[in-house]
């Protein structure tokens, strides 16, 4: 009884460590991707989401569905994906039929803020097992593609410096990759970048100032010049915009790295930078006029974390949350406790004698052989050099018949012999000379 206490102790012990350790993690938001709303520390934006959160002009809330599967979007709607991680930028998709792009042609307001090379990615944007597969499919052809150009400059070393098969109007690898990519918009729509007008670039070679690049103001259609403020800058990407239809609100040295556009009756925003939106930017140098703009003048804010990896499933818990199925979920765990409690020991009354394999006085032993009965004690954990003595206790007390005096005269012998020396004189050998004398009448 003491034993199932001390158990039943540690467990609730461990139970309440486990679930503390869990809480201090949710509550610091660590393990959360950087720039997610749910992240406390320096580099999440729960600062951000509160802060609005409290102010009694917005409604906040967070979206954790797919992006083409979001609803409740309208015209007084900003959707913000803050730290969009910048190498799945090229990737990201605008099919006619998604609701993130009818929202903004009704009126509502889209910012993508770009998550920074100083900032490590951790997570990939959520998108379906189809998408995937035709991503993977396309890597591969691109590889191969590459794999047979390298091939071909080495058998004909002087193509080197020339064009590439890429580069040569009306090729086979061209026109396969063409093909393909023309295949994924038909499935899944135009590049954001293609459809919008915009490209992302990188310097190749800079030297980040220790405070950050100082920005310049530009031009906005949704505030006066005079009304906007920018933030200092530590993003070494910049924006290029072919498509004249964007207008430049901040530059960096004449290159623009935050830009906006009108988009049917709603507006898109996109930045190269995502710290100013971060904790650590609200506490240290926060702008608050840049932020406001950035929202617009809106009163429902989204904020996006399937961008960061974090996307509702119809899993086991949300149907049962659904359906309230929360007896059967806690009766389950307590059928499994009993079906562990019955397996570990028995639930009716214990004997001393029948554990140890006797029964009535003098008895034999219960439904088991030699060997068996050998394990039997073996699992008792006995001490090695009290094994062989044991065993002969339990042969007297167990015995039926009546054995010759000279062959229990060499069992004593043999077990003071082995008691005497036992390393010598084993406890295995010892056990067979036993075995042996008794045999011998």
């Amino acid at each position: 009884m003491l034993t199932w206490g001390a158990l039943i102790t540690m467990g609730v012990a461990l139970i309440v460590i486990f679930a503390a350790v869990m809480e201090r993690r949710f509550v610091e938001g660590d393990i959360y991707p950087y720039y997610a709303s749910f992240r406390s520390d320096p580099l999440g934006t729960s600062a951000l989401y509160e802060t609005l959160n409290e102010l009694p002009d917005y409604e906040v809330s967070r979206n954790v569905s797919h992006l083409n599967n979001i609803s409740g979007l309208d015209e007084d709607t900003t959707l913000l994906l803050l730290g969009y991680p910048r190498d799945d930028l090229q990737e990201l998709r605008a099919p006619e039929d998604s609701p993130v792009m009818k929202a903004v042609k009704k009126g509502a307001r889209l910012v993508i803020t770009v998550n920074p090379e100083l900032v490590p990615e951790k997570f990939r944007p959520a998108r379906s097992e189809e998408e995937d597969d035709w991503l993977e499919r396309r890597r591969k052809l691109r590889e191969d593609r590459l794999k047979e150009e390298k091939d071909s400059r080495i058998e004909d070393p002087t193509s080197e410096g020339g064009s590439s098969d890429e580069d040569v109007p009306g090729s086979r690898a061209g026109e396969e990759e063409d093909e393909f990519e023309s295949r994924m918009i038909s499935m899944f729509g135009a590049r954001m970048t293609s459809r919008l007008g915009f490209n992302l670039a990188g310097l190749e070679e800079y030297e980040r100032p220790e405070d950050g690049w100082e920005t310049e103001v530009g031009k906005s259609f949704s505030t006066k010049r005079s009304e906007l403020a920018v933030p200092t800058w530590y993003s070494q990407y910049r924006l290029e915009i072919p498509d004249k239809s964007w207008h430049a609100v901040a530059a960096v040295d004449g290159k623009a790295v935050v830009i906006e556009r009108r988009w049917g009756r709603g507006s898109i925003v996109v930045a190269t930078d995502s710290f100013f939106v971060s904790n650590e930017a609200l506490h240290r140098e926060a702008v608050p006029e840049f932020l406001i703009w950035l929202v617009g003048k809106k009163s429902k804010v989204v904020f996006d974390e399937t961008i960061h990896g974090t996307l509702e499933t119809g899993g086991t818990m949300k149907l049962i949350r659904y359906y309230r199925l929360h007896g059967v979920f806690f009766g389950m765990i307590v059928f499994v406790a009993l079906w562990a409690w019955r397996s570990g020991s028995s639930l009716a009354p214990g004997s001393g004698e029948l554990e140890g394999g006797l029964v009535a006085p003098g008895g034999a032993i219960t439904g088991q052989q030699m060997d068996g009965g050998l394990i039997h004690l073996l699992k008792k954990s006995i001490p090695r050099k009290d094994l062989l003595e044991h065993c002969v206790e339990i042969w007297h007390s167990s015995r039926q018949r009546e054995v010759p005096e000279k062959n229990e005269k060499q069992v004593r012998e043999i077990l003071a012999r082995h008691q005497s020396d036992p390393k010598k004189f084993g406890v295995v050998e010892a056990f067979r000379s036993i075995s042996e004398a008794l045999r011998r009448r």
